[in-house]
């Protein structure tokens, strides 16, 4: 019993040390663009909790390998979507969720799909389920920071969405319809 301090502060210091990041928010391995984004999927690289009622700051990396972040979509209506690709309510919303984002694009809608999938070949296995179900946006798969910053997420889909200056003005949880989606950004968007 005596001997079980020492271990358990290596295990908590070992634990920590998987998930430290750098203050820029991006990952503290040198993961080279190939190891962090596929097609239109790529690995998040850090969160920044926001102020209340304000959108949390996520990044990821594009695939050339430049730093993106939300803050970067200031003027943009965004509708940021939790999911995973085991959820059945995630599948059935997913094809309303790209054609809301083909047909809002030109008005100033970004929809990103936050993966919170967990796995050995994560960054293969949602480019693939992207692939293969014809979705086009952004996704980021998240690293625990993403759910965490936005208030650890505890159902699928939950999705919110971020107005011009954002600021989150709604948030839903669970499936829903193109219609409901369309009825919600018409107010936000151009």
């Amino acid at each position: 019993m005596k001997n079980l301090g020492p271990v358990i502060l290596t295990l908590l210091f070992l634990a920590s040390c998987g998930r430290q990041r750098m203050q820029d928010g991006s990952s503290s391995n040198s993961n080279t663009v190939a190891d962090t984004f596929r097609g239109n999927v790529s690995l998040a690289a850090g969160a920044n909790q926001g102020p209340a009622g304000t959108a949390s700051n996520f990044y990821w990396r594009d695939s050339s390998g430049k730093k993106v972040s939300l803050s970067e979509m200031k003027g943009k209506t965004v509708l940021i979507n939790f999911w995973a690709t085991w959820c059945g309510p995630c599948k059935a919303e997913l094809p309303d969720l790209e054609k809301l984002s083909d047909a809002y694009a030109s008005k100033g809608l970004v929809v990103i799909g936050v993966s919170v999938d967990k796995g050995g070949n994560l960054l293969g296995d949602v480019s693939s389920f992207a692939s293969q179900h014809g979705l086009t946006y952004q996704i980021v798969i998240d690293n625990d920071d993403v759910a965490e910053a936005y208030g650890n997420i505890n159902a699928l889909p939950t999705s919110f969405l971020v107005n011009k200056e954002g600021k989150i003005v709604e948030k839903w949880v669970g499936s829903r319809n193109d219609a409901f989606f369309k009825s919600k950004v018409n107010k936000y968007v151009d």
